[in-house]
């Protein structure tokens, strides 16, 4: 049998990566990088990484020489200040980029639907960024950054990342936030795109073996308020405490969050052959007993 091919995977311990390890370990000669603890590495080879650090970024990605790298990491909102963001989500990516150029690697650089202003639903793959929030200016220059540096990358674009197996950190945040007897109020007002976790990762591992450049827009295929996606997965989970739940309207608090963030999906599909499930067939499909 042919050698496997060696994928690096960026980000292995956060919960994409939690995910999309163990699916590509049989496949393919597995490394995983962590930022602070191996312990959450749940395939592969796990490898510590600075992605703020280009030197150590370059010099990882020549040593290991893979066929194939696939960038989950970010620093989301909640998760550090501006800075760290635009280390991670720009610096990063930019670093990212630049080595697997050096190597010749396929890169496939996960990015964001808040690249968007929710202003002008739906968005085609190709459309251009207009981000409201520095989380998405720095995914927005994230991405031009690997066209910069890598045209051959595939850049996605994907939506809230949920499973079932493990529960997503937006959904435990709300349910520790009632079950310390805090009201939780959830924007009616704001219309996504969730993503099931297995079908992302799916996704970007076929990705990962095909010539496609350019954006691509990956997500489930039903548009829903974050209201009602909070509801049914805290549901799901048996949270309890629905009384403590309410409508909110995010249009009312700032004028950086972005409202409308539906997606065309007719391309991935497509190109990957795949059905992108919604929200409802995911959970039709996992009955919590």
């Amino acid at each position: 049998m042919p050698p496997k091919k060696r994928l690096l995977l960026i980000g292995g311990s956060g919960y994409l990566g939690q995910h999309l390890a163990p699916l590509a370990a049989p496949s393919y000669d597995l490394y995983a990088t962590y930022q602070q603890s191996s312990a959450a590495i749940t395939a592969g080879q796990a490898l510590p990484l600075d992605l703020t650090n280009r030197n150590a970024v370059v010099a990882l990605i020549q040593e290991l020489a893979p066929e194939i790298i696939i960038h989950t990491a970010a620093i989301n909102p909640g998760r550090g200040n501006d800075l760290a963001m635009q280390r991670v989500n720009v610096d990063g990516s930019r670093y990212m980029a630049e080595a697997a150029n050096l190597v010749g690697a396929r890169l496939v650089h996960v990015s964001s639907d808040v690249v968007h202003d929710g202003r002008h639903a739906p968005y085609a793959d190709d459309a251009p960024p207009n981000p409201l929030n520095v989380y998405g200016q720095t995914k927005a220059l994230g991405e031009a950054a690997v066209q910069a540096y890598c045209p051959h990358a595939a850049i996605v674009r994907t939506s809230l990342i949920y499973g079932l197996n493990v529960i997503d950190r937006s959904t435990a945040g709300f349910a520790a936030q009632l079950q310390r007897g805090e009201t939780l109020a959830l924007f009616s007002d704001v219309i996504r795109q969730p993503v099931w976790v297995e079908d992302l990762a799916t996704a970007l591992l076929k990705l990962g073996d095909l010539d496609f450049a350019g954006l691509l827009n990956i997500a489930g295929s039903q548009p829903i308020t974050r209201e009602l996606f909070g509801r049914k997965l805290l549901q799901w989970w048996q949270v309890g405490h629905e009384t403590q739940i309410c409508a909110g309207l995010a249009a009312e608090i700032s004028d950086t969050i972005p409202l409308d963030l539906r997606l065309t999906l007719d391309k991935a599909e497509a190109l990957l052959n795949m059905n992108l499930k919604g929200v409802d067939e995911v959970i039709k499909r996992s009955p919590n007993l």
